[in-house]
């Protein structure tokens, strides 16, 4: 015994926390250089006469990896900035950073052997020692699942803990008194223009657009504030868009229709005519106006280039013959951003061309589709669609580098990266309802099996949380995307779907009851949740896709796809 006390247990407390905080960022270390190095083996090392690099069932375990790594390294980051900045988010997010790692390093360690086959298992190689330390290093304090069940105690049952002394930290993750002045004009129209019920419950969807509501954001200059004054925007940084996309997710308000104008608007004015940006933009910032996107086809779904549609010229026109599917918001939008092939005997990524066409031509077809997330969207036929050829958005048969700039945008790089709104809303679900719940007379937030559950998908959160500010400060610096992009959007697909399902086992059989139903749990959040994680998962690209990007751009392996 070396002491006993009040100030005795405030300093032990205080090492454990920061012993914790050190040993993350260690697991962190070493599960990130393991990867590395079964990456450059993958690279290197020929079976059935290509690298194993290049299959699938090697790069994308490592890329799902690489990715929950770098994302729990910027979550260590976040509870630094927290602790020195006095947050009350510091000491959970220090519990969500250590289970995180503790539970994440073994299986990169693992992978990671498992990738250099029965090398591996050599003591000549230095992998074998990855995996060792990996899990002495995790399990030196005991179980690191408590670090999930302390974690949920602080969001839910309102434990403190004694944080230690950051010092100096050059770490900030704010944005700035400019961006937070801008936020307290957002958050002032939020609140003088709140949503009502009905588009609450569709605000992930494009049922959720509110035509008068979007005027009136256009009216307060509050719809594309990035965009250059010339064109009618504010001119302002991505730090304001940003504090307004936090808003907008607070106030619960559907972003879809917003977000893919304005997406399609950047593009215009990076590529469109001077005569087509005279006559969209203005429509678009007055609010009149919004896009969708005429991407997917039938027959080619994520492999966007194998486009049928066919565009040929006439004259000083275009006509378009084809069919897209999935025309999400085509059933209220003035355009669609579409993707056509003008020149069949070309290469396939070499022969398409990007128009934006106005949805009320003559020979536009719109039919609905309704998808188990309680959302529409459309089936869209177009049949000897003309339209002038100010319509062209870039070069003929330049398509691929336009549609390339709209997929940056689309993944992150606009100001709204790391959203992780659907996330939160059902652990938020399933938290107030074990606080509320009894069984057997004992309150289900009490078991620590339900609280390290909770502290899980709280993690999860987070880490998308931290993957987006990652993202965001790449945008921000102008840096090389490094399938960091790719890296957001792969990993909160997957752990929308993971969390929901452990959610609704957790809280099982209430968690099935459906909206109206008397025990239903927020009216069916968390049954509405995992249908709504089975559609993100394919939204944007299929997770399949994402993760090859990130083989190849994160970890430098060779390309998984012919």
């Amino acid at each position: 015994m070396l002491a006993e006390s009040g100030a005795a247990r405030t300093a032990f407390e205080r090492m454990l926390v920061e012993w914790r905080l050190l040993a993350a960022a260690a697991l962190g270390g070493l599960s990130r250089r393991a990867i590395e190095i079964a990456a450059e083996y993958a690279t290197e090392r020929i079976q059935f006469d290509r690298p194993i690099g290049s299959f699938q069932a090697i790069a994308h375990p490592l890329a799902e990896l690489v990715t929950a790594i770098d994302g729990g390294a910027t979550l260590i980051w976040r509870a630094v900035d927290a602790i020195a900045r006095g947050r009350t988010e510091a000491a959970e997010w220090i519990a969500l950073a250590f289970g995180w790692m503790a539970d994440h390093a073994p299986r990169a360690a693992y992978q990671a052997l498992h990738t250099h086959g029965c090398y591996g298992l050599s003591d000549e190689y230095d992998i074998q020692l990855y995996h060792r330390r990996s899990v002495s290093w995790a399990f030196a304090a005991g179980d690191p699942t408590e670090a999930y069940v302390e974690a949920a105690d602080h969001r839910w049952r309102g434990r403190t803990s004694s944080l230690p002394d950051a010092g100096e930290c050059p770490l900030d993750f704010g944005l700035g008194e400019a961006a937070e002045a801008f936020r307290a004009e957002a958050r002032a129209f939020f609140d003088a223009n709140p949503a009502s019920e009905e588009q609450k419950v569709n605000q992930h969807n494009f049922d959720g657009f509110d035509p008068a509501f979007h005027r009136a954001s256009a009216e307060a200059g509050l719809l594309y504030v990035t965009w250059p004054e010339e064109y009618g925007g504010r001119g302002l940084g991505l730090m304001e868009a940003t504090a307004l996309a936090e808003e907008n997710e607070r106030a619960r308000r559907s972003i879809h229709a917003k977000s893919v104008t304005s997406m399609v608007g950047q593009v215009v004015l990076e590529f469109g005519t001077e005569e087509l940006k005279r006559e969209v933009m203005p429509r678009i910032l007055a609010g009149e106006a919004i896009c969708s996107l005429g991407f997917t086809e039938p027959g080619s779904g994520s492999d966007v280039a194998a486009a049928v549609t066919r565009a040929h010229q006439d004259g000083d026109e275009w006509i378009i013959d084809g069919q897209k599917m999935f025309t999400s918001g085509a059933n209220i939008a003035q355009y669609v951003f579409l993707l056509t092939r003008t020149n069949a005997e070309a290469a396939k990524h070499k022969g398409l061309t990007m128009f934006l066409v106005p949805l009320d031509a003559e020979g536009v077809e719109i039919q609905p589709i309704h998808t188990l997330s309680n959302e529409r969207t459309n089936a869209t036929y177009y049949t000897g669609v003309r339209i002038p050829d100010r319509y062209r958005i870039g070069p003929v048969d330049g398509g691929w580098t336009v549609l390339g700039h709209a997929l940056h945008l689309e993944h992150g790089s606009n100001g709204d990266a790391g959203s992780t709104g659907e996330l939160q809303d059902v652990v938020d679900a399933a938290g107030s309802w074990a606080r509320a719940r009894q069984r057997n007379g004992v309150g289900v937030i009490e078991s620590e099996g339900v609280r390290a559950v909770l502290g899980r998908a709280q993690a999860a959160v987070e880490v998308t949380a931290s993957l987006g500010k990652r993202q965001f400060w790449i945008g921000l610096n102008d840096l090389p995307d490094g399938g960091v992009g790719s890296m957001l959007v792969a990993f909160k697909k997957d752990a929308f779907i993971d969390i929901s399902r452990r959610l609704m086992a957790v809280t099982a059989p209430e968690s099935i009851l459906g909206r109206g139903a008397e025990d239903a749990i927020e009216e069916g959040a968390l049954e509405f949740g995992y249908r709504l994680s089975a559609a993100n998962a394919i939204y944007g690209g299929t997770s399949e896709i994402l993760k090859s990007v990130v083989a190849q751009g994160a970890l430098g392996m060779p390309r998984s796809r012919s």
